[in-house]
């Protein structure tokens, strides 16, 4: 018998080739087993979600209140691109400018300006004649309440006017010799603090000044001057309000990005910490280190989704609750709708991209990690912090340099800078947390244990501390950039006209011609005074000299007293044919000393003491081009104090004579209301006239509002990262526990832990902060000099007390884990 052999039939099919690692099937049971993780481990998460949440909504909410805060050229300009001030003295010159203007643009828009004295104020009221359906006024125009008026017995009045005079809807008022119906309140949307009264066009009596709104561009507008004679007054909308507010609002939306990866950085390095022993099985069960990275970017990924739709959905409600109550502080309408929407939908999607991104540097981590590590469970070890502070320099090299570069205006170069900036300081801290526990020698056992465990746990407490620093940072930014904002205000329109106590009373109105009055006029007058004095306690009153020429008396006008000429200083507008003029009073010793000065601090050639610089000439007087030589007042003043004066020796060189014009009331306390009220009723029965203290706009309340969210997110984001730091160290406490430590050392541990991050945080905010304002503001560094010192120790001396505060308090109750060990 013959063995055979039987071999197996051929085939063509090739044997399946498996991709490496499992492929595409391995990554969807990864990406599920990832899910049903968070799905069942949510809670865990639930602080550093609400977390992110937290940020999208604030950097949501930022981008849109910005957007809107910035005020529109609308106020001004309407819809046009350009305005013309005519002068109304000449009917018939106005009318053929009028006429020039209307062929040379096509279509154009007058509106006509009377300027009324009421009794007992300074300042007069506009009377504007404008239609509302007007060609490109009408967004400077809105009724609150009632209707426009109509006819030629009807007006309109905003809402302080109606104030001033007594008067609302319904009533009948006496205004520029008409009495008129008050039939509507209207405003200035675009300029809550525009006050007039409005007056139908139609019937409107001739006007002293026109504004012609007009369109085209800048070389046809210029074209149109030269085809007429004389002065016109022309301004142009300014075209960079638009780009500041686009640069404004990226920058917002990087750095609170920026915030939103450094939060949720903080939390997934402990979400990848917890899971360590699960991820160690994983691998030792043939998973490759994509597989374990999958592991933790599809974790970020779902946590940002979820946290950038609550977040956003949130921002956006609070901005549409919140935008009617900060019109006041706008000083404009807001549309609540009018938000960046392409802003705040690349928000929406860069905040799941940053949120995934945040994920890999703890998934790249726990991929590292050997599998015996990981299913031990160990901590990683710390890192040297010579890298990051390489790191730091960089990067705050290149962020000075793109803030430099930027100009205030580039809106790429701030994002790139101020994200720059931000990076570099927070790659600092590694290098501060362990400049701080290198100083631990000497102090007390559960101090160096705190501070130790910052060390030992760097990955998450530097996380968290770039996170605090991030959110103070931004929060002192508003606030040192906002007391930057009020001292360039302050440096280009000084302090306001006059202080909260004070009140300035002039006999009559400030005229160049002085009326003579008998020496019983001006005891009358002084025992007025002295009774609106009396009505505001105890007040420092200081009598106005102004020197006259005597030699010279003016009839004065028709029916009018005559006077005498008021020796004036004046400074020459820019084409060098007109001169702006400016009051001149007599130093006196009462007066002197509000600048607190005396004679014998005067030099003895000085002949005028002002805050006026530049080439300053005395007018109303018979000699020409008289030019005297001046001496610096010390200190800011404001706008509408006798800032310019005359010496007694120059008086006496030649011939003036001094001639009471008014006095300065000075109260021990800002002047209510009611006070004003009642110096108003008598300054209209004496002839006086008064001026206050006309409110500007404070940023006082954003400073604080600005402090206390910047509070309440670093607040949150230690409660997290304590609560972790403190519960990884649980071992440490354990052994403490069993060896008698008392419940102090529990906490003393919260605490120290707390308050230092809390320190290190707001130092490196403020730092960061100054450090990238500086960059934008170094040509104009004086701005920072008015420091916000109350707000900027709230932050650095009374947030880490608060937070060590807090630590002490709740660590106070033994916590439930304490005696038991998880088991995973």
């Amino acid at each position: 018998m013959t063995a055979t052999t039987t071999t197996p039939p051929a085939t063509d099919r090739p044997a399946p080739r498996r991709a490496p690692g499992g492929g595409l099937p391995a990554r969807r049971a990864v990406i599920r087993w990832a899910v049903r993780l968070f799905r069942r481990e949510w809670r865990q998460q639930v602080l550093t979600l609400a977390l992110l949440t937290v940020a999208v909504m604030g950097a949501t909410f930022a981008v849109s209140a910005t957007y809107n805060m910035a005020s529109s050229s609308d106020a001004t300009f309407g819809r046009a691109d350009h305005l013309l001030q005519l002068d109304g003295g000449d009917p018939a010159a106005l009318d053929s400018r009028l006429a020039a203007a209307r062929q040379w643009f096509g279509t154009i828009e007058a509106i006509g300006h009377r300027y009324v004295e009421v009794p007992g104020l300074f300042d007069p009221i506009d009377v504007r004649a404008q239609d509302p359906a007007g060609a490109y006024g009408a967004p400077m125009l809105a009724v609150r309440q009632g209707r426009y008026p109509a006819g030629p017995g009807e007006v309109a009045l905003t809402d302080a006017v109606a104030r001033t005079l007594r008067t609302g809807l319904g009533k009948r008022v006496s205004l520029d010799g008409h009495d008129r119906l008050v039939v509507g309140t209207v405003e200035n949307p675009r300029d809550l603090t525009d006050e007039f009264a409005l007056v139908d066009a139609a019937h409107a009596d001739p006007p002293k000044t026109v504004t012609v709104l007009v369109t085209g561009g800048r070389a046809e507008l210029e074209a149109f001057r030269a085809t007429i004679d004389g002065p016109l007054v022309r301004e142009s909308r300014p075209g960079t309000s638009r780009t500041v507010i686009a640069a404004t609002t990226l920058a917002l939306a990087t750095v609170g990005l920026l915030l939103v990866s450094l939060v949720a950085a903080a939390g997934f390095i402990v979400v990848a910490q917890r899971r360590l022993r699960q991820l160690g099985m994983l691998a030792a069960m043939g998973a490759t280190r994509r597989h374990l990275r999958l592991v933790m970017l599809a974790n970020g990924t779902v946590v940002g989704a979820v946290a950038a739709v609550l977040g956003t959905s949130v921002g956006v409600a609070a901005w549409l609750l919140v935008a009617e109550r900060v019109e006041t502080a706008a000083g404009h309408r807001i549309d609540r709708f009018d938000l960046p929407w392409a802003t705040i939908g690349a928000g929406l999607v860069l905040a799941v991209a940053t949120a995934t991104a945040a994920a890999w540097w703890p998934a790249r981590a726990i991929a590292r990690t050997p599998i015996m590590s990981a299913l031990s469970a160990r901590p990683p070890r710390p890192r040297p912090a010579r890298r990051t502070a390489v790191v730091a320099v960089v990067m705050l090299a290149t962020g000075v340099t793109c803030l430099l570069l930027s100009g205030g205006t580039k809106p790429v170069l701030i994002s790139a800078g101020t994200v720059a900036t931000a990076v570099g300081v927070l790659f600092v801290g590694p290098t501060a947390i362990r400049l701080l526990a290198a100083a631990r020698g000497g102090m007390p056992v559960a101090v160096r244990l705190a501070l130790t465990d910052l060390v030992r746990y760097q990955a998450r407490a530097g996380a968290a501390l770039a996170a605090i620093s991030l959110a103070l940072g931004i929060s002192v930014a508003i606030v040192a950039g906002s007391a930057a904002a009020d001292h360039q205000a302050k440096q280009a329109a000084g302090l306001g006209n006059l202080a909260e106590g004070q009140l300035l009373v002039r006999i009559g109105r400030p005229s160049p011609v002085i009326p003579v009055r008998t020496p019983e006029q001006l005891a009358n007058l002084q025992a007025q005074v002295d009774t609106m004095a009396g009505n505001l306690g105890t007040p420092t009153l200081t009598p106005l000299d102004m020197a006259v020429v005597a030699s010279y008396t003016d009839p004065g006008e028709a029916g009018g007293q005559p006077g005498h000429p008021a020796v004036e200083i004046g400074t020459p507008v820019a084409d060098r044919q007109q001169m702006t003029t400016y009051p001149l009073y007599v130093a006196t010793p009462e007066l002197l000393r509000l600048y607190r000065l005396d004679s014998a601090a005067v030099a003895a050639d000085t002949e005028v003491l002002t805050v006026r610089t530049g080439a300053l000439e005395l007018v109303n007087i018979p000699e020409r081009r008289v030019y005297p030589k001046t001496q610096a007042l010390p200190g800011a003043r404001y706008s509408s104090m006798p800032n310019s004066m005359v010496t007694a020796s120059m008086m006496s060189r030649h011939g003036w004579q001094p001639t009471r014009v008014g006095w300065l009331i000075e109260a021990d306390h800002p002047l209510t209301e009611q006070e004003l009220t009642t110096a108003q009723n008598l300054a209209v029965s004496a002839g006086f006239t008064i001026e206050s203290r006309h409110e500007r706009a404070s940023l006082g309340s954003l400073r604080t509002g600005a402090v206390a969210a910047g509070a309440l997110l670093a607040l949150g984001i230690l409660a997290m990262t304590v609560g972790l730091i403190r519960g990884e160290a649980a071992g440490d406490l354990r052994t403490l526990t069993a060896t008698g430590a008392p419940r102090r050392v529990r906490r003393t541990l919260t605490a120290t832990t707390a308050g230092a991050l809390a320190l290190l945080g707001a130092l490196l905010g403020v730092i960061g902060a100054y450090f990238g304002l500086a960059s934008v503001l170094h040509r104009d560094l004086d701005a920072l000099t008015d420091a916000p010192v109350a707000h900027l120790a709230a932050t650095i001396l009374g947030l880490p007390v608060l937070a060590a505060v807090a630590g002490w308090v709740l660590a106070g109750r033994e916590p439930q884990w304490l005696g038991r060990r998880r088991l995973d």
